[in-house]
């Protein structure tokens, strides 16, 4: 899963800092994922995404809000 960070384009400079696009594998998670998409289950998804981003340790708290994400199969 690609993971791109929001669009701070509009943030004044002294509050904005610079995120990288992160790269996460999510094996783990991916038939729950898929089936909470599908559904649309938006609560599940967000269970999940919750689940992804803790996995990136220190930075977790700057992706809980992304521009987009990137599924791949």
């Amino acid at each position: 899963m690609e993971i791109y960070p929001v669009d701070q384009s509009h943030v004044d400079s002294k509050y904005s800092w610079p995120l990288n696009d992160r790269s996460i594998t999510v094996r783990y998670i991916w038939p729950d994922f898929v089936h909470a998409w599908a559904a649309r289950n938006e609560a599940m998804v967000d269970e999940i995404w919750d689940d992804v981003i803790t996995d990136l340790d220190s930075d977790y708290a700057a992706y809980a809000y992304v521009s987009s994400v990137g599924i791949g199969a």
